[in-house]
């Protein structure tokens, strides 16, 4: 038995909208009662000077710096872990710093420092500072420091220097 189906069965929907009203006084567009010849446009606002002249971009660093802070931090991490000789700090650290960095010898339970990143930023056309990240185990620590540009001598073939340095 087949039913077809005609429209006799389909009624209106029921309205659920409540009827429309008048809007509150909330809701209404603001109609000013003042008169005025002011068309509604507002004139052009005037660039105001800026409060304080911006510094100048900083320059980029030095792609001899980068290459060295990287190398470099590389180095002292491996020196610390115990991967390489506390001699080969020379070529890349001031000699106060050798002495320092010599008596931070990492725990072998804690595992091996892994660099993640170094950046530098230009102080001077001789100087930048260094900052960056290392993972040693789970831990994420921060390394920072300063490098100088100097005369290279016999022990360091190179020109930049670190002259301040911080492990985290």
């Amino acid at each position: 038995m087949t039913h077809t189906r005609t429209g006799r069965y389909v009624r209106p929907v029921a309205p659920f909208e409540p009827p429309a009203q008048e809007r509150c006084a909330l809701h209404r567009p603001l109609i000013s009662p003042r008169t005025s010849p002011h068309d509604g446009r507002s004139p052009r606002p005037v660039a105001a000077p800026p409060l304080s002249p911006s510094p100048p971009p900083a320059p980029r660093p030095d792609p001899t710096a980068v290459r060295f802070a990287d190398a470099a931090v590389r180095l002292v991490l491996e020196v610390v872990d115990g991967r390489r000789p506390v001699a080969q700090l020379a070529a890349v650290l001031d000699p106060a710093l050798v002495t320092a960095v010599s008596a931070r010898r990492s725990n072998a339970m804690s595992g091996t420092a892994v660099l993640l990143r170094t950046r530098l930023h230009t102080v001077d056309a001789d100087t930048a500072e260094l900052s960056g990240t290392y993972t040693r185990g789970e831990r994420v620590y921060a390394v920072a420091g300063r490098i100088v540009r100097r005369a290279p001598g016999p022990r360091a073939p190179h020109p930049w220097t670190i002259t301040t340095l911080w492990l985290g």
